[in-house]
């Protein structure tokens, strides 16, 4: 037996024990001699390469180096119908989240050209019974349409997200809002606000994260709905979720719109919050803005944008509910895990979180007389949109 059949028959031995380091060395003896691999030995020499120098390893050079014999090796096999092991698709989707993380977005993109999307695998993988981990096909979605945004290929972005959305029956924690997201934002980067609009109120159904307010505040005010911009925006600003440097810009947009309505004071009132989150952060401040803080006789020094914002707070609670009347009811019904419960007023019951009571959470019970707003909510259950009342206050005290 010659060494280039050796090398080949202890290569198939140690794959099939799953020693793949020396499956892995005998192939590429053999491959050196110049023997043509059978196809079942490509199978096998993929695999070796995935599992040695690709699953776990560190170093995104090597990783490449490895894939690119991968794909050059074998195809990417039809796990559309049956999920089947590929470590084509494997190498190749390992390289794309690698990139990702990296944001090097064009190298995602070159990676992904080399997957056809509707041979890939629906199935979610469960390591464990309290994880779930991503199909094939989501995970080239994300990763792609995430790299199509963020170069600014809104058209494609578009496609592909829209693509995910009609190919994917069941999505991993919630991964079709991110395409929906991808979709609004790319829309409203085209200058097709109002179908930004539409995904992302269909969103809000049922994630109410405060960048989302910030979406809808930017295509509000670029279809020049100022009113509508700003509720949006002070909703955003006064969300619980979101770090208040994180918000920063949406101080400058409220006061700008602000200083077109003609509301001088709190135009400047957040045009100052504007700097002095920046002047804490060390980020660099115009100096048209330094003057004009100056000229208001503001302390130009300052660092402190937590009280501040606490300070400011009532502006943008007016600015929320600009144009609203205060209702008044009386509590009529407290739900006995003490979470939420229901207000009469006007002849309506309005659903209402405790956690939206500004007063002592004592007075929740039902017979408290109290003022609120209305909010705007999705009913899952009767897949409608209601109004809760919210921001609500004792009014018996």
């Amino acid at each position: 037996m010659s060494s280039k059949e050796v090398n080949i028959e202890k290569a198939r031995a140690y794959n099939k024990v799953k020693k793949y380091d020396e499956s892995l060395e005998h192939y590429e003896l053999a491959l050196e001699e110049g023997v043509e691999l059978s196809p079942g030995d490509k199978e096998k020499y993929a695999w070796d390469l995935y599992f040695v120098k690709i699953k776990d390893n560190e170093f995104t050079d090597e990783i490449e180096e490895s894939a690119k014999k991968v794909v050059d090796t074998v195809k990417q096999k039809d796990s559309s119908r049956a999920p089947k092991p590929c470590p084509y698709t494997l190498s190749v989707i390992k390289l794309m989240k690698i990139y990702t993380e990296n944001e090097q977005y064009l190298d995602v993109l070159r990676w992904a050209s080399k997957l056809d999307p509707k041979l890939l695998s629906n199935q979610q993988f469960k390591p464990n019974a309290e994880v779930t981990m991503n199909s094939n096909k989501e995970n080239y979605y994300l990763q792609t349409t995430k790299a199509l945004l963020a170069i600014e290929k809104y058209d494609q972005t578009i496609k592909y997200c829209q693509d995910a959305l009609v190919t994917i029956p069941n999505f991993n924690n919630d991964n079709d809002i991110w395409f929906k997201l991808r979709i609004a934002k790319s829309y409203k980067e085209l200058g097709e606000y109002d179908d930004s609009i539409e995904f992302l109120q269909d969103i809000l159904k049922t994630k109410h994260d405060w960048y989302l307010s910030r979406d809808m505040a930017e295509n509000y005010f670029f279809k020049e709905e100022f009113d509508e911009s700003l509720r949006w925006a002070a909703k955003a600003i006064l969300a619980r979720d979101g770090k208040i440097e994180n918000k920063v810009k949406l101080f400058s947009l409220v006061g700008d719109i602000l200083e077109i309505k003609g509301f001088e004071d709190e135009a400047i009132m957040n045009k100052y919050m504007y700097y002095v989150i920046r002047n804490a952060k060390e980020w660099t401040i115009e100096d048209d803005l330094k003057e004009l803080l100056a000229n208001y006789g503001l302390d130009l020094e300052n660092t402190d944008f937590k009280s501040l914002f606490e300070e400011y707070k009532n502006m943008w609670v007016s600015l929320k509910y600009f144009g609203q009347e205060r209702q008044y009811g009386v509590i009529s019904k407290v739900f006995d895990h003490g979470n939420s419960g229901f207000i009469k007023a006007n002849g309506k019951s309005y659903f209402f979180y405790t956690n939206e009571f500004m007063d002592d959470k004592s007075y929740i019970y039902e017979g408290t007389e109290v003022s609120f707003y209305l909010e705007d909510a999705y009913n899952k259950k009767k897949d409608e949109m209601v109004q809760n009342a919210v921001n609500i206050y004792c009014e018996m005290i």
